[in-house]
């Protein structure tokens, strides 16, 4: 008896940070049980502290702020045998955290743990906008995680309409297994980085439901982070640029100090990421910010080599934004006080109109997206950067993150090209006289020159023949901006991984199947055989808007599981 209480004494005053997962009706039962205990022992002054604390608490949050961690995991240890309930307390580095049980759906079977819009970082506003992130500061008490957070400022891709906040940055956890005491199951990660041009989209269930890859045994990560302008604005010194993706590193940060809690290994982390999320994917592996965050890369659809990926002129483009804002100056620093006054939805809707004629000449249809920090002199910037040199001289020289790397594409990634040409009715005529716009940028070949020129011939001779871009070369045209847009940087890309890392650390991936889960060209309202891009998501994910129900012996459910075993079978073995 004497030692069950002196242990009780001696945890409660370390208070060492192990973390553990505790159903809330057990805990009162476990304290009542420890408190009938005590009855029978000599109270101390200590224990008599400790007993009055609790017994004159009147919430259970209260009891979380004074009881360490190890005390709950002590108290857990002693209701191990307690069947697992729909509610499961996570305590994590900054403070505890209330998840659910949650039943898999679209066909699957079984249960998973979900905690959701769990901050990872401060809200981003007044003088942190545009800037780095902060991480999240400690809590008392217990909060809520079974709401997800507020998705960060962007305009819908479908109904063009302005929606989110800038206190956005949340993330969102799910697991098929939590820790119980000190025994941890140690699975997999698997933190997933969103697409969507770097302008709109977030980590939540709306489109990437967990259904899909967590019954195959990974603790999986979803997350926000910030976007457009107010992600991605780069003019130097206070706003260096890339803070969207350094949102990113600092949520792989949170990972490797708080996954451990909801049975995930953080010496087992692979990012992965779709189309902007892929050129992420790859980002991160050549940033020394990011550097042993993850252990494995899945990049889809995209490529830190693909012309759209980095932005050029930046400082143009950010006084370009505040003319349309109304903001007349040459200085740089009142430019970000203006900036930082205006409001989100005014800065994201100006966004799409800095964009010139010749940007879309050039096939930057993208204003901001991540660049290259190499600020020097007046401009030069405190926050450490995220990236300083060109990602083709970084995977040429071999200078980053050597780990196992899975990169792929859809059969007609630019099936989205059919959405500009139904917008656009002179489109198709206007690239068969001045082809020389199509010639990739990393070729650094002069449009306007002869060797242009000739190269725009040879290219459209290879992919056209004799015939003129115009209806009936749809499918060329689709073929010929899927290589430029896309493979081009992605098989470059993987020859180069290759070459410093050797074959066995590098595969590749064609996602061809054309099945009723290939959602993107649904909703663009396309109608043309073939898998478009983004249409894998929806054989990893479950599309939590439309809560679909596969059958059992449907082809796509056997899709489904076959790409989520490959994945997570990626994830686990490399």
């Amino acid at each position: 008896m004497l030692a069950f209480r002196v242990l009780i004494l001696s945890l409660v005053a370390i208070g060492v940070h192990s973390s553990y997962a505790l159903p809330p009706s057990t805990f009162g039962e476990a304290l009542a049980s420890a408190g009938q205990l005590s009855n029978k022992l000599k109270e101390t002054a200590a224990w008599k502290t400790f007993t009055g604390i609790a017994r004159d608490s009147d919430s259970l949050n209260s009891l979380v702020r004074i009881i360490p961690r190890t005390t709950m995991g002590f108290v857990r240890d002693v209701v191990s045998s307690f069947k697992r309930e729909s509610r499961a307390i996570i305590l994590t580095k900054n403070g505890a955290l209330d998840g659910r049980l949650q039943q898999v759906k679209g066909g699957g079977s079984g249960f998973f743990y979900a905690f959701k819009g769990i901050r990872y970082g401060q809200a981003p506003i007044g003088e942190l906008r545009f800037r780095a992130p902060v991480p999240e500061k400690p809590w008392t008490g217990i909060r809520s995680a079974n709401r997800e957070g507020s998705v960060c400022p962007h305009r819908n891709m479908i109904l063009d309409n302005f929606k989110g906040g800038e206190d956005c940055l949340f993330l969102n956890v799910y697991s098929p297994e939590l820790p119980i005491g000190e025994d941890s199951p140690r699975l997999p990660v698997m933190v997933w980085i969103h697409g969507g041009a770097f302008s709109f989209g977030s980590g939540n269930a709306f489109l990437y439901g967990p259904d899909y890859l967590v019954p195959n045994g990974v603790v999986l990560v979803t997350f926000n982070y910030r976007l457009g302008p107010l992600g991605f604005l780069a003019v130097g010194k206070d706003a260096p640029g890339n803070a969207g993706l350094k949102d990113q590193v600092l949520a792989l940060r949170w990972v490797q100090e708080n996954i451990a809690a909801f049975g995930g290994n953080p010496d087992d982390v692979t990012i992965f990421g779709q189309s902007a999320g892929s050129v992420s994917v790859q980002l991160l592996t050549l940033s020394p910010l990011a550097k042993g965050l993850f252990h494995k890369a899945i990049a889809q659809s995209g490529s830190a080599l693909n012309p759209w990926a980095i932005a050029r002129d930046t400082r143009d483009r950010a006084f370009k934004l505040g003319q349309l804002l109304g903001v007349r100056t040459n200085d740089t620093e009142e430019l970000l006080v203006q900036l930082r006054r205006a409001s989100p939805q005014r800065i994201v809707d100006a966004a799409l109109k800095t964009l010139t004629a010749e940007d879309v000449r050039r096939s930057i249809g993208l204003p901001f997206v991540p660049s290259i920090e190499n600020w020097t002199g007046e401009d030069a910037s405190t926050e450490e950067p995220l990236l300083t040199e060109e990602p083709l001289e970084l995977l040429k020289s071999g200078r980053y993150s050597h780990v196992p790397v899975m990169v792929g594409f859809n059969s007609h990634e630019a099936m989205l090209f059919m959405r500009r040409v139904r917008k656009d009715p002179n489109l198709l005529q206007t690239i068969d006289g001045d082809f020389e716009r199509l010639i990739p940028l990393n070729l650094n070949l002069d449009r306007e020159s002869d060797e242009g020129r000739e190269f725009a011939a040879k290219m459209k001779q290879f992919y056209m023949g004799d015939r003129h871009v115009s209806n009936e070369t749809i499918q060329e045209m689709m073929n010929l901006m899927s290589d430029v847009m896309f493979l081009h940087g992605i098989t470059d890309y993987a020859r180069l991984h290759a070459s410093h890392n050797g074959l066995n650390s590098t595969w590749v991936y064609r996602f061809a199947y054309d099945g009723a889960l290939g959602i993107y060209k649904r909703i663009l309202g396309i109608d043309w055989p073939g898998s478009c891009h983004g249409d894998e998501l929806g054989y990893l994910f479950h599309f939590g808007f439309l809560n679909l129900r596969l059958d059992s012996s449907s082809p796509e459910l056997q899709i489904m599981q076959k790409m989520t075993r490959m994945w997570s079978n990626f994830a686990k073995y490399g």
